[in-house]
């Protein structure tokens, strides 16, 4: 199920006007067992509404040697005209496999099958000025493999991998917006701890003075 990461996957956070700040890059999942069933979910943490219409996820790929740099699948993925995140409120991305799996998880738009690198890549979301909002750089740990924005060097807002020696299959924030990355699961499909489009777990002492309440209710 959940597993957190150490040190190497703290986020550093990066809001309509500064509220831009807000949106993070909730949850993504892109290598599962089969046809990848993919997501990148967006999440509005902040006090105010945000307008993030023309706000785009870019992928480059990251793993050494020639494809290095390049944009991963139909990259850049653009947000529609007049699209404002409420607060509290998701941005579900999705390709047509993801659909069959989490069939009541709505997506707000259609992504293209194999969207995502099946090796080490970065993940960067961009407002419609194209400042960097949020960035994730997941990696396989292959040698000479780096963060980049187009082939440039880039400092991710956070790093998770390998998973062992694997790239993750994807990663979800430990509570909406949390500051601490953990794994998704390749197998099964669906991922049991992928909750696109639904609140993520709250972080670890919050699932413990939860389980405590529903224990104390249990009592009752």
């Amino acid at each position: 199920m959940k597993r957190l990461l150490g040190l190497g996957s703290l986020l550093a956070l990066c809001g309509a006007s500064t509220a831009s700040a807000s949106i993070v890059i909730n949850e993504a999942l892109g290598s599962t067992t089969g046809t990848d069933a993919e997501y990148i979910e967006l999440y509005n943490s902040g006090p105010a509404p945000v307008d993030i219409s023309g706000w785009r996820i870019q992928l480059w790929d990251s793993d050494t040697g020639a494809p290095f740099g390049g944009a991963d699948g139909g990259t850049p993925y653009l947000i529609p005209a007049a699209t404002t995140l409420a607060v509290g409120d998701y941005w579900l991305m999705g390709n047509t496999t993801f659909a069959t799996f989490w069939s009541g998880a709505l997506r707000d738009q259609i992504i293209q099958e194999n969207a995502i690198e099946n090796g080490s890549y970065t993940m960067i979301l961009r407002d419609a000025a194209l400042a960097v909002q949020d960035s994730v750089y997941v990696t396989d740990g292959g040698v000479g493999d780096a963060p980049n924005d187009a082939g440039a060097a880039f400092v991710p807002g956070a790093t998770i991998g390998p998973d062992g020696a694997n790239l993750p299959a994807g990663f979800y924030r430990v509570g909406d917006a949390g500051a601490t990355l953990a794994l998704l699961e390749f197998s099964p499909l669906p991922s049991a701890s992928g909750t696109p489009n639904a609140a993520n777990l709250p972080e670890p002492a919050s699932m413990a003075l939860l389980a405590l309440g529903t224990l104390a209710l249990r009592r009752r």
